[in-house]
């Protein structure tokens, strides 16, 4: 995984945006790399639009006050949560003129890892107008941290206490989804932060034929065939990483209703990160897409970087 520009953070002055700050800056630390706080504008064409005080100044300005807002934030939080914002000389600040999907996508491709907010959109407004979480989802160039907005946190004095922890690092694996890559940042995530690693492979309902299927001699024996599967492909993983313990759990059901009842606001959790139009992936809802939207805990998107 690139080191070149570390942990990259997009804020835009919302709540949302502040909490996916403050994990940005606790996973930097727990990365032992820079952190980088970017924000966009975006000018609207309209005739006389600077005659209304939102031309390409005023617009830059406003951008330059969510990034100064982000700074205090961090300078507070360096002092009252220690350990959990890296140093000031660690850290950079960018404002960006151009639409903050298309620019994070692009700075996705360069970067360790990316981390945005979520926005709680309604099936419509995301269906219509997206949300640049919903984007990066379908279509980052590399991997991409989503972190929801957690209540809990809002109401302490230290949110970084509450946003930043990690608890458990858990996977969805599929052979069929970037297995590999899955695998490699979630034992690095576990062994970043000190924590047990879950892996988790579901075996949906709907690809066994017959009201009774799940309970016949073929579905037992694909879970045996697929546990011995995994071990076979954790053996180097775990030789990589042995201070990382490792459970492996086959389930049945949908592998998004299978996490969600598993996990806690505390998790992480890994998911592959098969590219596809972003708005079939809002209509449809891509498992990453639906994980990202329905889970209380930040998913970890595991786009190739490319």
């Amino acid at each position: 995984m690139s080191e070149r520009h570390g942990v990259v953070v997009g804020v835009d002055g919302s709540t949302d945006s502040d909490q996916a700050l403050y994990w940005a800056a606790a996973e930097a630390v727990r990365r032992r790399t820079t952190l980088t706080v970017l924000t966009t504008y975006d000018v609207t064409t309209v005739p006389g639009s600077a005659g209304y005080g939102i031309g390409p100044d005023a617009m830059r300005d406003e951008a330059t006050v969510v990034v100064g807002r982000a700074a205090e934030r961090l300078a507070k939080a360096r002092e009252e949560c220690a350990g959990q914002v890296p140093e000031a000389d660690d850290i950079s600040w960018e404002t960006v003129r151009g639409s903050a999907a298309g620019v994070l996508v692009e700075h996705s491709a360069t970067s360790a890892l990316l981390v945005v907010g979520r926005r709680g959109l309604n099936a419509f407004d995301r269906v219509v107008l997206g949300s640049v979480s919903a984007v990066l989802s379908a279509r980052a160039r590399g991997p991409v941290a989503i972190v929801p907005f957690d209540p809990v946190a809002a109401a302490t004095a230290c949110p970084g206490d509450v946003v930043g922890a990690v608890w458990r690092v858990a996977a969805a694996v599929d052979f069929d989804d970037h297995l590999e890559r899955v695998l490699d940042i979630a034992f690095e995530e576990a062994q970043h932060a000190g924590v047990p690693l879950l892996l988790v492979h579901a075996l949906h309902s709907e690809f066994i034929a017959g009201p009774y299927a799940m309970d016949t001699a073929w579905v037992h024996e694909y879970a045996e065939e697929a546990t011995a599967r995994l071990h076979d492909e954790l053996s180097r993983w775990e030789q990589k990483y042995p201070t990382v313990p490792t459970t492996i759990e086959m389930a049945r059901g949908s592998i998004v209703d299978v996490l969600t009842r598993r996990l806690s606001r505390h998790d992480l959790v890994v998911v592959g990160g098969r590219p596809h139009a972003p708005i079939l992936g809002r209509i449809f809802r891509s498992d990453a897409d639906r994980l990202g939207r329905d889970v209380e805990c930040p998913i970890l998107v595991a786009h190739e970087q490319r």
